[in-house]
């Protein structure tokens, strides 16, 4: 997984206005429930604690949501409870319904929740599975900045790698996850790892095992 980073004061991306698109935050634990096919309680446990839902609409029509965490939150793939420090975001749980992807939305919902929730907030933290190449590309659009590597090392232990010249704000998020920081190569695919296949017993010759990663890339375990 690659971990991102938005700071105010960043320059801001120059995303065009998409006509119809407005942004709004939601309280209604109703309202996302129905959106996200869960039971209102467990929208109103996130909402009690500390997290903010915002939902995108095109012309009236909900089309995109996300959710931005103000104290703690976690990484259910690498099992980890991030501790959100004061004047931080952690933004996660986005979708784009089918009838509305390829617009353009997520960078500009991104774009939405970092003003919405800057008077509040300075450093604006993402993580996402860099084979998901559509985030990825929205993420850059609303300019965040990949700025470590997550994984497992070679003892299949959870572990964080700073990308090039970002070891400053590796550190960061180092403490943000509570994952040790290292300079050696992680597995490039978690999910392996997770599942508890090897190279040596699972992983064909430019394939990974879980048959998740594009087919160039190998598994490391």
């Amino acid at each position: 997984m690659a971990i991102a980073l938005r700071v105010r004061g960043d320059r801001p991306p120059l995303l065009a206005p998409l006509r119809g698109l407005a942004v709004a935050r939601e309280e209604s634990a109703a309202v996302m429930a129905a959106l996200q096919g869960r039971t209102e309680a467990e929208i109103q446990s996130r909402f009690d604690d500390g997290h903010r839902a915002y939902i995108a609409s095109v012309d009236g029509v909900r089309a995109a949501w996300g959710w931005a965490a103000t104290a703690t939150a976690t990484i259910g793939e690498m099992a980890r409870t991030l501790t959100i420090g004061p004047g931080e975001r952690y933004l996660w749980n986005f979708v784009t319904l089918p009838s509305h992807r390829g617009l353009g939305i997520y960078p500009r919902l991104l774009e939405a929740i970092v003003q919405a929730e800057s008077a509040e907030a300075g450093m604006f933290w993402i993580a996402y599975a860099p084979e998901n190449h559509a985030s990825a590309a929205g993420i850059r659009k609303a300019g965040f900045t990949v700025i470590a590597e997550l994984s497992f090392d070679q003892a299949g232990v959870p572990a964080l790698r700073p990308e090039d010249g970002r070891e400053h704000e590796a550190s960061k998020a180092s403490r943000l996850t509570g994952l040790r920081s290292i300079e050696e190569s992680l597995a490039q695919c978690w999910r392996c790892v997770r599942m508890g296949r090897t190279a040596e017993a699972s992983c064909a010759p430019g394939r990974c095992a879980c048959d998740y990663q594009r087919p160039q890339v190998a598994c490391v375990a």
